[in-house]
């Protein structure tokens, strides 16, 4: 497992890789076997070796921040669904890059993460215009912070 040097966590990127990678499916590898994700536009060569599916469960993984913008937006356009419940988001602007990158996410589920000591500006709050479902039981995040994202989602 990677750990990111600057904070001692991991990043959504490094978690993706090492859970998705083809390593982890050892009965799967071999021509015609597994799931093959077809090169896009903004492919990445990690992300045409992974086998991604559009819900991601990635609960108590040691997840710190989002890691890079454009690895985020390559590995999970099609995703809809985010489980990141159980892991160390501290701050609201990295939840925030990761939702900017996600276009498609309907759902976010960042129960027991440490967000209480963070403040979500108004900028910020904008990326969560997408979602329609979002669980944060057990982040005590202030009444503010609320406030501030039901302002930013319409449904």
């Amino acid at each position: 497992m990677e750990v990111s040097e600057e904070t001692g966590g991991r990043t959504l990127v490094e978690v993706i890789s090492d859970k998705y990678s083809p390593d982890n499916f050892p009965y799967c590898r071999g021509p015609g076997k597994g799931v093959v994700i077809l090169s896009s536009p903004q492919s990445s060569p990690v992300k045409d070796r992974l086998n991604l599916p559009s819900v991601l469960v990635l609960e108590g993984c040691g997840i710190t921040e989002a890691g890079d913008e454009s690895e985020v937006a390559t590995f999970c356009a099609h995703v809809v669904e985010l489980d990141l419940s159980h892991n160390q988001l501290r701050e609201w602007s990295e939840v925030s890059k990761i939702l900017a990158n996600i276009p498609n996410l309907d759902f976010l589920n960042l129960s027991m993460n440490p967000l209480s000591g963070s403040n979500l500006e108004p900028s910020a709050a904008e990326a969560f215009s997408g979602l329609r479902r979002l669980v944060l039981n057990n982040t005590r995040v202030s009444w503010d912070v609320v406030h501030t994202i039901t302002r930013e989602i319409p449904e």
